[in-house]
């Protein structure tokens, strides 16, 4: 058993990446056994230990200490109200759950102590071996324009690209497209439908010619055309995409104000109505439901089949199925991914791995009674894929065995046991 002064011992190696892996067992075993007020505690002498390392950034630590017990404190709510199936909680005591929200922020403090702003050199978790090393994606799409033909936008100098309906077709600095938008469809003029597609591995950003924003992720295509008619805006998205709708508004006509223009997102499921709105959508087809999340502004979700809606305010998440379900959220972590991150909250593996396999392009395959239990915790999406791996592995609740995927040669997969 560990006593105080073993544990500050512990906190001092773990986040210089000094300590043996006997003394993570050691840690680990603690923390599957103390007592809930002892393990808050220790989150304190975490904090402290992370302050003491980032004396240039000591206020954003606070904040990950403050989210991990957050996570804390809805567990144990859970638990209370939790069915006997497999459950995290059998007397508060068995703590795997809490291991994993303790062990998962070392990569939150991995961040920012290695971000931009603040200029510590990076706590690496682990070192991936090379054998097994396998990236994080990028700014990858393929544009197909009205005509079929195709532009590869990852292998695409900067500049102007193509010219549709009279519109300038530029890649920027980024990874961005962007639409020249000085120009209007004329009402009676056909509509040019551009599609832009990201891969697994990919993501990009596309600026509309109505300077509406769009930003794509992994495995997503967004149907658009290339200027909008003065009635309507409406574009096709399959897969998930964070949007900025720029208000736009018809000509005047006699001196009267124009109408403001609707812009419509169609899903396979559900079409998203906004007039000038910032707002996630994940509808990818192997994810239960379709997760409309507003951030700003007002938007009405319409389920398609049943042609019923709901109004949702910033802070608010539709989820359509087979019918609408609206919840309050933290709207941020909807578009974790747009700022560099997973964050986990409160997910299982099998949400946790479909994310890892459409960033990192790898398949995935299970093996024996995979885990129930869900996480808490926040990683870039910046790292090789064997550093997530590893913090989620260390909460001893799941293991992953990486390899060669005889399905597909030439590619690796991803084995997840108990």
């Amino acid at each position: 058993m560990m006593d105080e002064k073993s544990l500050n011992e512990f906190l001092e190696k773990y986040i210089a990446n000094r300590h043996t892996k006997e003394e993570h067992e050691l840690f680990i075993e603690w923390l599957n056994t103390a007592p809930l007020d002892e393990v808050q505690q220790i989150l304190d002498k975490y904090q402290f230990v992370i302050q003491r390392s980032s004396d240039e950034e000591p206020m954003l630590h606070p904040h990950l200490a403050s989210r991990i017990e957050e996570g804390i404190d809805a567990l144990e709510k859970e638990g209370e109200q939790a069915k006997p199936v497999k459950t995290l909680w059998p007397s508060f005591k068995k703590m795997a759950s809490i291991a994993a929200a303790f062990i998962l922020i070392v990569s939150v403090a991995t961040y920012f102590l290695s971000s931009p702003n603040g200029k510590k050199q990076e706590i690496a978790v682990t070192k991936p071996t090379s054998k097994n090393q396998i990236l994080p994606g990028g700014n990858k799409a393929v544009l197909t324009l009205a005509d079929g033909s195709h532009i590869i936008l990852g292998d695409a100098q900067n500049g102007i690209l193509a010219k549709q309906a009279n519109i300038d077709i530029r890649k920027a600095v980024g990874g961005k497209i962007v639409y020249n938008a000085s120009n209007q469809l004329s009402a009676n003029a056909p509509a040019l439908y551009n599609t832009i597609t990201t891969p697994r591995g990919g993501q990009y950003q596309v600026t509309l010619s109505d300077g509406s924003k769009v930003w794509l992720n992994a495995a997503s295509s967004l149907k658009f055309p290339a200027a909008f008619s003065n009635k309507e805006r409406v574009v096709e998205l399959t897969g998930e995409a964070y949007f900025e709708i720029a208000k736009l508004s018809s000509p005047s006509v006699a001196g009267r104000e124009g109408n403001r223009i609707p812009f419509k997102v169609i899903t396979n499921n559900q079409t998203v109505e906004v007039l000038g709105t910032h707002f996630n959508i994940n509808a990818y087809a192997d994810e239960a439901a379709i997760k409309t999340t507003l951030l700003e502004g007002s938007v009405k979700v319409v389920q398609s089949k049943t042609n019923n809606s709901q109004l949702l305010k910033p802070g608010q998440q539709a989820m359509v199925g087979t019918q609408i379900q609206i919840a309050d959220v933290d709207a941020t972590l909807a578009i974790a991914w747009k700022n560099g991150y997973f964050i986990f909250s409160h997910e299982d593996i099998g949400s946790i791995m479909r994310q890892i396999s459409r960033w990192y392009d790898i398949n995935i395959q299970y093996e024996g009674n995979v885990t129930q239990e869900r996480f808490v915790g926040t990683i870039s999406r910046f790292n090789d894929v064997a550093q997530i791996l590893d913090v989620l592995q260390l909460t001893g609740a799941v293991h992953f065995k990486t390899e060669n995927d005889p399905a597909e040669p030439g590619k690796k997969r991803i084995i997840v046991m108990p």
